[in-house]
């Protein structure tokens, strides 16, 4: 049996080849569990072809990794604070009591992980297990401590849970239950918006005053003297969105700017036609 890779069949297969071999030891009189032969392929079996998942393997480390850095800030806290004799206690209960019940959620999720682990080898073993063999403690803890302990031990090595909640790392809980020297917190600074300045007063702008004054003039003496023939539906309503808006601000509406150019051509009309004498 030793001699057989099991990592060619299906765990289906695996089960059907070592209880086939086992039922035929019983029947041939041979009892599998006081067997030594048997025990010896039963370590070789687990040794060899076990795989642990590797996400039960990640999130377990990364819970024994966890609680052993909330456990290192409390004991932290409680040095510090028993140093102060002004401390506030309140605060200090505080801090301990938020700690402490991390620590019970990562216990208990750690604990979950295990027991589901266990499962894992509980179905890698049934074969045997169903012929009243039960695979070495030892064997098993060995082959387990190998796999996490390394991931545990390792500082420079990033791990992300991948069932289990992610906690606070060692430096973010220092930042948030200490203040550290020469880490100031961020003070928004307001900068000061300075007004537009205005541009520069020159000759165009003088004329554009004028020229508009004289237009508004205008629109004035245009406005007092309405002609009645020249007056229609429209002029009869001023107050139009439109034209309102326009007036309001000084500026010349459509139905004023037809006036105002029929005024210039009545104005051109009545001027007398330059004579030889004039000339």
């Amino acid at each position: 049996m030793e001699a057989i890779n099991f990592n060619d069949f299906t765990p289906k297969e695996r089960y059907e080849i070592i209880k086939d071999f086992l039922v035929k030891m019983r029947k041939a009189g041979s009892k599998p569990s006081k067997d030594l032969h048997v025990h010896r392929f039963f370590e070789h079996y687990l040794r060899k072809f076990y795989k642990l998942p590797k996400q039960l393997v990640n999130d377990i480390a990364y819970c024994q990794r966890a609680m052993k850095t909330h456990l290192a800030i409390h004991q932290t806290i409680v040095g510090v604070f028993g140093q102060q004799a002004d401390a506030d206690p309140v605060i200090k209960n505080n801090y301990i009591s938020e700690l402490e019940e991390i620590l019970y959620e990562l216990n208990a999720e750690c604990n979950y992980l295990v027991l589901r682990l266990q499962d894992d080898i509980d179905r890698f073993c049934l074969a045997f297990t169903e012929q009243d063999l039960k695979p070495n403690e030892l064997v098993v803890t060995e082959i387990v401590s190998q796999a996490i302990v390394p991931l545990i031990i390792a500082p420079e090595l990033s791990i992300k849970p991948y069932f289990a909640l992610e906690r606070p790392t060692e430096s973010e809980l220092l930042m948030k239950y200490f203040i550290i020297d020469g880490v100031e917190p961020a003070v928004k600074v307001q900068t000061i918006v300075e007004p537009p300045k205005p541009p520069p007063f020159s000759n165009a702008n003088l004329e554009v005053k004028k020229s508009r004054l004289n237009l508004q003039a205008a629109l004035k003496r245009a406005r007092c003297n309405p002609k009645p023939a020249e007056n229609n539906q429209e002029d009869d309503h001023p107050k139009l969105t439109k034209d309102f808006f326009m007036q309001s601000v000084g500026l010349c509406t459509h139905a004023e700017h037809k006036k105002l150019k029929l005024s210039r051509v009545l104005l051109q009309k009545r001027k007398p036609k330059p004579t030889k004498k004039t000339k």
